[in-house]
């Protein structure tokens, strides 16, 4: 148990629990250090890498330190636990508003992940030379706001952390991307101003309408009339825009074609994640309506697999096969949401996980082929084996994870998820199980075509991976493997959290 976490009872003093703020706003503290470093030379971009690098690395420490404290304890995975943090805050406004920072078991894995890219991501970025100060500033500020997404339980400062992330995307894409940035920003920035957009609409409504007459998120909410429904619909709206689902996946996908290696691996892993936590942490969680609806999420999860898993077939180019084969792996959480039980929310946990480890390795080593061959397009690849064995290794952890296969971290979470969401859902879960065979068969066919074959004649001088990309994309794929080894270690932690989520103790 960690001592942030305790009571000192030698002294009578009582120390606050301050994990979640420490986790959420140590980037924050590191990029405003970062801000006022100068950057004229080389040494000073490098000691800016330095505090960009040791930002995330703190957040991660901190994020470990809450998974851990709660996955080694048998209750861990509901909240309202240990390293619950609520303090009065706006408390003379009509509608009472406090800091309160907690998480279930979905927002404790997820917080593991997120902190796992971002400083797999900051490690990336030591190769860039360019406007080092705002890559930096940025890349920290947003890190600050996807954590406190996941553990912000107020609607205010929930709001807050939703929308902070606008301004650093459109800014990082403008100044670090390639081909049609401008477009991707702007697409980016529309969609995810129509979500905060949606969510402010439901926010007023349950405070105005609800039972709470607060901003409080940690109470379910009494909605009257067709309050609830229409309440369920606009978040089901805002977060499935947010994931990126067929058929409004093209804006994220335009994002990660876009964007260099290191902000396509976040963008990739982490943007999609956060709607997919919404809709499991908010629109199941508050809205007991869902579960009449879940033949909706179903054919949904259909057409998102299928639909991507075909296009994954046609794709030309790596980073646009990544996207897709993200999006297959979203689908299975639809599936997850549709078969609405505690194994398949715990199913879909796992998925979640592996999915955003499985995209970041594969972004970052699209991005190390596309260095190295100038070319990002498959058919005009192949042989690479031969000149960088240990990038045709990463790759083929990255796309044995998305496949699914046993000892890494997707295995686990496909079979809960198909053995929740079965019951329910055969025929559909039957489909949706032939999808993620063709995309297994998919990427190994692109594997195939990038690295095995003859050598290839304009490849002779493609340099292997070096020992800072080695480390970044040996991280991902460690953690990876201790997802599949280990599955147990998190179990209870993610079934806790996915029990609160179908039947929270406030509801009773």
């Amino acid at each position: 148990m960690s001592f942030l976490a305790q009571t000192t009872t030698t002294t009578g003093v009582n120390f606050p629990t301050i994990v979640f703020t420490l986790a959420v706003w140590s980037a924050t503290v590191f990029a405003l250090i970062a801000l006022a470093m100068p950057d004229q030379t080389p040494e000073q971009r490098a000691r800016i890498k330095a505090v960009a690098t040791s930002g995330a690395g703190a957040a991660l420490f901190f994020s470990i330190w809450a998974t851990q404290t709660q996955a080694a304890n048998a209750a861990g995975g509901a909240p309202g636990g240990e390293l619950l943090e609520q303090h009065s805050w706006l408390s003379s406004f009509p509608f009472p508003s406090t800091y309160h920072l907690d998480a279930d078991g979905l927002g404790l894995g997820l917080l593991l992940l997120v902190s796992v890219v971002f400083f797999c991501a900051s490690l990336a970025a030591w190769r860039n030379d360019r406007r080092v100060k705002l890559l930096s500033f940025c890349m920290l500020i947003l890190e600050t706001a996807f954590l406190g997404v996941l553990v912000a339980y107020d609607w205010l400062l929930f709001l807050f952390f939703w929308s902070l992330p606008v301004a650093p995307v459109y800014l990082l894409v403008r100044g670090f991307g390639r081909g049609h940035r401008a477009r991707a920003a702007s697409r980016y920035a529309i969609a995810s101003l129509l979500t905060t957009a949606l969510l402010i609409l439901v926010a007023g409504l349950i405070t105005v309408q609800g039972n709470l007459r607060a901003f409080d998120m940690g109470t379910l909410p009494t909605l009257p009339g067709t309050g609830q429904a229409v309440c369920f619909w606009l978040t089901a709206a805002a977060f499935l825009l947010a994931m990126a689902v067929v058929p409004v996946h093209s804006a994220l996908l335009d994002l990660e074609e876009d964007s260099t290696g290191a902000l396509a691996a976040v963008f990739g892993a982490v943007l999609p994640t956060m709607g997919a936590y919404g809709l499991l942490h908010v629109t199941l969680g508050f809205f007991p309506i869902a579960v009449n609806y879940s033949l909706f999420f179903a054919a949904l999860a259909v057409v998102t697999v299928l639909w991507s898993g075909v296009m994954a077939l046609r794709a030309d180019d790596l980073r646009r096969l990544i996207g897709h084969a993200g999006n297959v792996l979203m689908g299975l959480v639809l599936l997850g949401v549709a078969g609405h039980t505690t194994i398949s929310l715990t199913g879909a946990t796992y998925i979640l996980i592996a999915r955003g480890l499985a995209v970041a390795l594969l972004m970052l080593a699209a991005s190390a082929i596309q260095e190295r061959t100038r070319r990002i397009r498959i058919s005009q690849l192949g042989g690479l084996a031969w000149q960088a064995p240990h990038l045709a290794a990463f790759w083929g952890v990255g796309i044995l994870t998305a496949s699914g296969i046993p000892l890494l971290g997707g295995f686990f979470g496909e079979l809960l998820l198909f053995t929740g969401a079965f019951p329910a859902h055969r025929w559909t879960t039957v489909v949706v199980l032939g999808g993620t065979l063709l995309l297994a068969g998919v990427l190994l066919w692109t594997a195939q075509r990038v690295f095995a074959g003859a050598e290839h004649e304009g490849f002779s001088r493609v340099r292997d991976l070096g020992v800072l990309e080695i480390t970044y994309l040996g991280i991902l794929a460690a953690v990876s493997l201790f997802f599949g080894i280990l599955p147990a270690h998190f179990d209870t932690l993610f079934m806790n959290g996915a029990t609160n989520i179908l039947y929270p103790l406030s509801a009773g």
